[in-house]
């Protein structure tokens, strides 16, 4: 097989895949739920985590602070070369007749930024606080808010499993480069 054929072979699973999980939008509480989770990742509610923590310890919350500092000063500008090198169109786009619940901010799919925003967050906070359990619930957070950017028809599939990667990725780089500091 080619990589042309692969590549169409992989685009046409990620469109039925997305058909599949976007059928959830017809429940309005889905909607409205989808909507209040994706705006969950909108950036700045990420300003409020720093400071939460150093109300509980002044030096762990300038530690995070630092991190997602690095950590989003690699991933935005990074995520904005992927989405303009790559430009694979948003599912209103490819798929006729259909139309998003949002209009996304951007013209571009791949990667989700919001998904890549939200694992930045997570990861950076369950490599740097002892969290436990609640690091579960980070992540299911950040899961929840790539399957909201589905839910509401802006993202494919594959958008926000590669947005994971990347904030994923991006996160630990940045651990590793401040804990160097």
């Amino acid at each position: 097989m080619t990589a042309t054929k692969t590549l169409q072979a992989i685009h046409s699973v990620d469109v039925l895949a997305f058909l599949s999980i976007v059928q959830w939008n017809t429940r309005r509480r889905i909607r409205v739920l989808a909507s209040v989770v994706s705006s969950s990742a909108d950036g700045w509610p990420y300003l409020l985590v720093p400071v939460v923590i150093a109300l509980v310890s002044p030096e762990l919350g300038w530690a995070v602070f630092i991190t997602l500092l690095v950590g989003f000063a690699i991933e935005r500008p990074t995520y904005y070369l992927l989405k303009n090198s790559f430009k694979r169109n948003r599912p209103p786009m490819i798929i006729p007749g259909f139309q998003s619940v949002i209009t996304a901010s951007d013209e571009f799919s791949f990667p989700s930024g919001h998904t890549s925003g939200a694992f930045v967050l997570a990861t950076t906070l369950v490599l740097l606080m002892p969290l436990g359990a609640f690091g579960f619930y980070l992540y299911g957070w950040a899961i929840t808010v790539a399957l909201s950017r589905i839910v509401l028809g802006v993202h494919f599939p594959l958008d926000t499993v590669a947005g994971a990667l990347l904030g994923s990725s991006i996160a630990w780089v940045a651990v590793q480069l401040v804990s160097f500091i």
